[in-house]
């Protein structure tokens, strides 16, 4: 017989304190198992109604392209819509397909015009890693022949500095003018504005020369040559498409200061301005010590420098302005560099393009200075002066005071100090370089009326 308090113990005695947490620790676990999985069916489960919504929303698009009246207005596009809390972003590309079978944004110049392809995506958010968005693509056929093969057709293709179309742009053709004889004739109606695609078409254009020109004057926009309102000059021939790719964007115009207030600045001075392209030098706006001029915006920004480094050529013709010409060694082992790239992003900004200050001891006194030949010592890589054309001749304002101040671009220079505005270029007007008084650490001069501005310096 048991003892009566061994059979109370026994019989109220429960679980140990490790029974209870391994306990614990197991329905963890099997919680965690069954919240997972109705984590994920219901992220499957969400993933593929999303997917389907998405197949419909693709369908959808190409059902509107099909039913479309002009297979011209089916175009390239994003556009997102909500559905359910969920948002989806239908992105569509457009392209045509030429009788060569090459496709192409607007179409290519191998070619006309046949049937256009829509590539239709779907994508939307919190979509799972690994999933794709989903695809759809149609070929549309015109309702009847773009073009014939006794005529040809002009495709213009316009897009900006980041490459995407640009749309709304006007475009004109018209027989060229310049070439006789021409079987140009004119297009009526002429083309559209650009659509969406950054493309405007004129269909079954008699085969011959003629002038296209993209946009209008004082749309604000440039092109990536820097010509406002550009024209393109075009061969149409029969069976084929002539084709202008352009790059149109609204113009940048930064504001340069070139030196301190009370300089004079030359009235007529170029800059050149240097892109990821060929350098372009042009005479910008001067106000005060400022210049300004539009510029097609680059996303590389510009190296800007007083001075023509080009004149009548499309080679350089005065390397003295360009700071990186002097490679040269100087007295003190230095070379010649550019300054850092001004940025040139769509609009105005403001930067700083110093120019070398020389101080001239005249008084009211209309100055002139002019590119001159400089010494083989001195290690300037030169200025062509063999023709007027090649020769900068710079004008000022009538200088005041005891002294004129004035800006001038790298090189070697002779000044002329003038009675009148008007008056020769004789060499009794010619300044003594002893009247001027130059940098600290400017070359020495080699001649009396000659002195040299160098961008080596310390």
């Amino acid at each position: 017989m048991l003892h009566p308090l061994r059979t109370t113990e026994t019989r109220e005695s429960g679980f140990t304190l490790i029974e209870v947490l391994i306990a614990m620790m197991v329905f963890g676990i099997i919680s965690v198992l069954v919240a997972y999985s109705l984590t994920l069916s219901m992220t499957l489960t969400r993933s593929s109604r999303a997917n389907e919504v998405a197949a419909n929303l693709a369908a959808q698009q190409v059902d509107i392209a099909r039913s479309a009246k002009d297979v011209f207005s089916v175009v390239s596009g994003t556009v997102t819509q909500t559905i359910d809390g969920t948002q989806y972003t239908i992105t569509k590309i457009a392209g045509w397909v030429t009788s060569t079978g090459t496709v192409a944004d607007c179409g290519t110049s191998q070619g006309i015009l046949q049937n256009k392809t829509l590539n239709v995506s779907v994508s939307w958010g919190g979509m799972r890693p690994g999933t794709k968005p989903v695809q759809a693509s149609t070929l549309l056929a015109p309702a009847g022949p773009v073009n014939d093969p006794a005529s040809g057709t002009i495709l213009v293709h316009v897009t900006n500095a980041s490459g995407a179309g640009v749309a709304n742009i006007p475009i004109t053709a018209k027989p060229d003018a310049t070439i006789t004889p021409n079987t140009a004739a004119t297009i009526t109606p002429g083309p559209p504005s650009t659509d969406a695609d950054g493309c405007s078409y004129a269909l079954k254009v008699t085969p011959g020369a003629y002038t296209v020109t993209v946009g209008k004057a004082g749309d604000g926009s440039i092109s990536n040559s820097q010509v406002q309102v550009p024209t393109v000059k075009v061969s149409v021939v029969a069976g084929q498409s002539a084709v202008v790719e352009m790059q149109y964007d609204k113009a940048a115009t930064p504001v340069l200061t070139l030196a301190a207030a009370g300089t004079l600045i030359p009235t007529n001075l170029p800059m050149t301005y240097i892109p990821q392209s060929d350098p372009y030098t042009t005479v910008p706006t001067i106000t005060g010590v400022t210049a300004t001029t539009p510029l097609f915006p680059f996303g590389s920004g510009y190296q800007v420098f007083a001075g023509a480094l080009m004149s009548t050529g499309a080679q350089p013709t005065c390397l003295s302005v360009d700071p990186q010409q002097w490679t040269q060694q100087n007295a003190a082992g230095h070379v010649g560099s550019r300054a850092d790239a001004i940025p040139a992003p769509s609009g105005t900004s403001a930067a700083v393009v110093a120019m070398p200050v020389v101080s001239i001891a005249v008084s009211g006194k209309w100055l002139v200075a002019k590119s001159a030949v400089a010494a083989s010592t001195v290690g300037d890589p030169g200025c062509a002066t063999a023709t007027t054309a090649n020769v900068m001749t710079l004008t000022y304002p009538k200088s005041a005071g005891n002294a004129a101040v004035i800006a001038l671009p790298y090189g070697t220079w002779m000044v002329y100090a003038l009675s009148n505005q008007g008056d020769a270029l004789t060499s009794s007007a010619l300044v003594d370089v002893s009247k001027i008084t130059r940098p600290v650490g400017s070359p020495p001069a080699t001649s009396a009326t000659i002195f040299t501005l160098d961008p080596r310096l310390p």
